[in-house]
């Protein structure tokens, strides 16, 4: 179970590190200091009101004056402002005081939270939280202290490698790691543990239920004050129990996967029926290399694009749009290479010259999706089915425009 939470706490660290360097890209400075360089820079502030320059080594100034402290990315930043909004903040090493009314995001290599905020979602390789969280807490890293020093208005979701906790908690809390340690704490609501190695330092309370897995060693348990206790089953079961387990997770997930994509097919083809019908009559198989090498080039150049566009402040409604449109098209051209493939099976093999459209998808987009379930091909026919159903897409999307222009 600890190795499952280790997984998830390094996808979710990813995938917050990601979406805040993009969010901070959005908003690129001018000029930022408190980098390597900077003790060879000349970093000032002017303000409006007097005019006068003060020094200050952390300053960013922002390329849009409106959106100015929304999100910054550096290599150092350390942060001391009262924020009436939400606030990203991404780079190497983050120290942030900030009062923030709205939520902190704080993504870097070395993070510290000091200050306060209505919501924290942290992520990092090393983080200390030793500040005010109004309501929630999520972090995740490699090593996650909760200092003393640190209050957490309500509940806490911590992932790491190792995470220690010497703060007292007024909610729930919800630990996954390699080691979790508790030193000294009172935790008023329940405790969900996942990990390999829990310990337990000083005296702790908790209020409600402790619900660990049973194959986590435990040590210190004596100095814990608990009223419940739950020991659910771990990892440490036989291999065909796991292997089993494993394939039934895998069935679970296909199967709620493909009846999602396939509502979504229905919805789109009932919507656009006379588009749908029209894509699988114009197929042409001599032409299909076109169509997917048209895919694949779009799936690579359109996110650089938009990203680009996307840092001018005429073209970020632009680049949005084209993300949003760019999302829904990759997601639904899976089921425009299925249902060529149903239109194909049908003509060669069923032979049911009125089978309804909406059949055709369904039964091309089942074989698709089941066919990138084959062990190493499996992902290259998802990939193929991708690129083609992209490609193809816009190309019969231009296509009426494209033959007017010949006339």
């Amino acid at each position: 179970m600890a190795k499952k939470i280790n997984i998830i706490s390094q996808v979710c660290l990813g995938i917050l590190t990601v979406l805040t360097l993009g969010y901070a890209a959005n908003y690129s400075p001018v000029y930022a200091c408190g980098g390597e360089d900077s003790e060879e820079l000349n970093c000032t502030e002017t303000t409006e009101e007097s005019g006068e320059s003060a020094e200050n080594p952390l300053i960013l100034i922002s390329s849009n004056p409106s959106r100015e402290g929304y999100g910054n990315a550096d290599s150092k930043i350390e942060s001391q402002e009262t924020v009436p909004h939400s606030r990203f903040l991404a780079g190497n090493e983050i120290k942030s005081e900030d009062s923030v009314k709205g939520i902190e995001f704080l993504a870097g290599n070395l993070v510290g939270f000091s200050g306060n905020a209505e919501y924290g979602f942290f992520a990092g390789n090393s983080l200390s939280i030793s500040g005010k969280i109004e309501n929630d807490l999520f972090v995740a890293g490699n090593a996650v202290e909760i200092t003393d020093d640190a209050m957490i208005g309500r509940d806490l979701f911590a992932a790491g490698e190792t995470v220690l906790i010497k703060t007292n908690l007024n909610g729930n809390a919800f630990v996954g790691g390699g080691r979790v340690v508790l030193e000294n704490v009172t935790i008023d609501g329940d405790l969900n543990i996942a990990a390999d190695e829990i310990i337990i330092k000083g005296k702790s309370s908790i209020g409600g239920k402790l619900s660990y897995n049973d194959d986590a060693k435990i040590t210190g348990f004596d100095e814990l004050s608990v009223s419940y206790v739950e020991a659910y089953k771990g990892s440490s079961t036989s291999k065909t129990t796991v292997t089993t387990n494993i394939i039934l997770a895998k069935i679970e997930t296909t199967i709620f996967f493909l009846l999602g994509r396939l509502i979504v097919t229905i919805i789109i083809v009932a919507i656009a029926s006379k588009f749908s019908k029209k894509l699988l009559d114009d197929f042409e198989l001599k032409s299909s290399w076109k169509d997917l090498a048209l895919g694949l080039g779009l799936l690579l150049f359109v996110p650089l694009a938009a990203i680009f566009v996307m840092i001018t402040l005429v073209g970020l409604p632009l680049g949005i749009v084209t993300i949003v449109f760019y999302g829904l098209i990759a997601y639904f051209a899976k089921s425009i290479t299925g249902g060529i493939v149903g239109d194909l099976l049908n003509k060669h093999l069923l032979k049911k010259e009125k089978l309804p459209v909406l059949a055709k998808y369904a039964i091309g987009t089942t074989i698709v999706v089941l066919a990138g379930l084959i062990p190493v091909l499996g992902g290259l026919i998802s990939a193929i089915a991708v690129c083609f159903g992209f490609g193809y897409f816009v190309h019969n999307l231009f296509r009426k425009e494209a033959k007017k222009a010949k006339k």
